[in-house]
Parts: structure tokens; C-alpha cells; sequence
């Protein structure tokens, strides 16, 4: 059996400025976004988990600057999440993050000296990209306290890699230098392709719309990982779960999902490309 039960974990909920995620002309629209993490089980090889959310004491250990543009307004802890599910931190068997911003980390200690926190699978680049940042005083998505976790102990990821049959690690150069994707072969959804904050909304994708940003190398970082996503969609015929999209987590959560949409390829012959600010 080389297929995978996928259950998408709500972890509560931020709000920010709306051209943090996708470009658009009113710079003063603000949206909510789900925090998520990702939960794949398999008869044979266990439990696997991808990210953790935000931290219990996010509002103590995230700078102001972090707060201010993207104050978390519904916090849940990925242990709640897991008990739901029958299961506590103790039983998983790989720990996987996608990248170490703050709302991916923020449940880590939770893992401290289990079977999962003794391997975290995190990409090199990204984990040196992260301790540089965290150890040099950048505000930003990375920090320390949430980085550097006793009992935690990182396993880092150089390239793309079968890590069990019908799951494969991915490296994206989208967001974060080297973040991880998940390529899965699942029960309910057929093939998965978890992106985490590569791409964050559908409609990023379908318009090909990068998040707002004056560093012209995030929009065409953006739009190269896309493009590279949208050969493994035709590829695999996959359907991309998204990092941060609304309705797309309020469908999966429930079950309510249809997957017709982000299946399609809605450039079919069309490739991304890049338009200068």
C-alpha cells in the first residue's frame, strides 16, 4: 500500500495586510488567513507531520514589528490538533517544516525529546538561511527562542528525496531558500502537492500573482517555483494545497473539498512571467 490518509490541521487564524500574500492595487486591505499543518498517516510507516503552527507565547516572543503585521487572532496548539486526532506528540514519527518562520515553528518544543523532535527534517539552506537571521538580531519570520529548542534536533534536507514509497520532499526556492513541499499520494485526494507559503492562495496561482514586494527577485522567485509546480501538476495530475488560502482550508477541514479546481493547470500553455514593478 503506497497511498496516504491526509488530514489538514486548523491551528487558528492571522490577519494582514492582503499585498503581504498576493499583489494587489489596495494596499490597505486586509484579509484573515488559516494556520495550518499537515498530518499524513500510513499503516506501515507511521505518522508524519508537517509544521506546527504558532507558539502558545507568540505574543511574548514575537517582535512588535511581527505582531503588528500579523497579529494571530485565533490560536490553537498543535497537541489540541493532534489529540483530536487521537494522537500526541509522542506519536509521531517524523516531524517535517516546511520553512522555520514563526506561524511553521511555534509548536516545535512540543516535540522536544520525542522520536520526531530528535530528527526534524528542515531544508539546509533554509535552516542556515534561519539561525543566521535569528542569531544576528532580524526582525522578521524567524526566531530564536522558536529556532533553538532543547530536545530539538534538526536532520537537514539537501534535495529532493523518496522519503517513504508514495511520499516525496521537495526543494523550493519560493518564500524561503530551499522550503520544503510534499509531493503525496493520498487516499481521498489522489496526488498532493503541499506547497506551504510558496504559493499562498489559489488565486495566486490561477493569476499568477506574486505577494507585493519592492524586491524584484521575490516576484520572479515566485513565478519560477510556479512554473515548476505547474510541470509537477501536469505531470502527476496533482492537486496543490495551498499555504495560506481560506477557503480552500475551510473545505479541506470539513471535507467538503472539490478538488476540480486546483487540479487545472489554468496557464496550459501559458508560462509565468515576470512584470517589473
Amino acid at each position: 500500500m503506497e497511498t496516504w490518509k491526509l488530514e489538514l490541521l486548523y491551528l487558528g487564524k492571522m490577519r494582514c495586510k492582503k499585498h503581504r500574500m498576493i499583489r494587489t492595487e489596495n494596499r490597505e486591505e486586509t484579509m484573515e488567513i488559516p494556520v495550518t499543518a499537515v498530518l499524513l498517516r500510513h499503516p506501515q510507516y507511521g505518522n508524519i507531520l508537517y509544521d506546527t503552527g504558532n507558539a502558545a507565547n507568540w505574543a511574548s516572543c514575537l517582535p512588535e514589528p511581527t505582531r503588528r503585521d500579523f497579529p494571530i487572532t485565533e490560536w490553537i496548539s498543535i497537541e489540541s490538533a493532534l489529540r483530536e486526532k487521537g494522537l500526541s506528540p509522542d506519536e509521531i514519527d517524523v516531524l517535517i517544516l516546511s520553512h522555520l518562520h514563526f506561524d511553521h515553528v511555534g509548536g516545535l518544543q512540543e516535540f522536544a525529546g520525542t522520536k520526531a523532535g530528535g530528527a526534524v527534517r528542515v531544508s539546509r539552506s533554509e535552516l542556515s538561511n534561519a539561525l543566521v537571521k535569528a542569531f544576528t538580531g532580524y526582525v522578521g519570520g524567524y526566531v530564536k527562542s522558536l529556532i533553538d529548542v532543547p530536545g530539538i534536533t534538526y536532520m537537514p534536507v539537501d534535495q529532493e528525496m523518496e522519503l517513504f514509497p508514495g511520499l516525496r520532499l521537495f526543494l523550493q526556492q519560493s518564500h524561503a531558500p530551499g522550503l520544503i513541499g510534499l509531493e503525496v499520494k493520498t487516499e481521498d485526494y489522489g496526488t498532493v502537492l503541499c506547497v506551504s507559503d510558496a504559493v499562498y492562495l489559489q488565486e495566486s496561482d490561477e493569476k499568477q500573482l506574486p505577494p507585493d514586494s519592492p524586491n524584484q527577485e521575490v516576484a520572479r522567485g515566485f513565478l519560477e517555483n510556479l512554473k515548476e509546480l505547474r510541470r509537477r501538476r501536469r505531470e502527476t495530475g496533482a492537486v496543490i494545497l495551498y499555504g495560506h488560502d481560506w477557503k480552500q482550508t475551510e473545505a479541506w477541514v470539513t471535507k467538503k473539498a472539490d478538488q476540480s479546481d486546483s487540479r487545472k493547470d489554468n496557464s496550459e500553455n501559458v508560462e509565468p512571467t515576470f512584470h517589473g514593478r
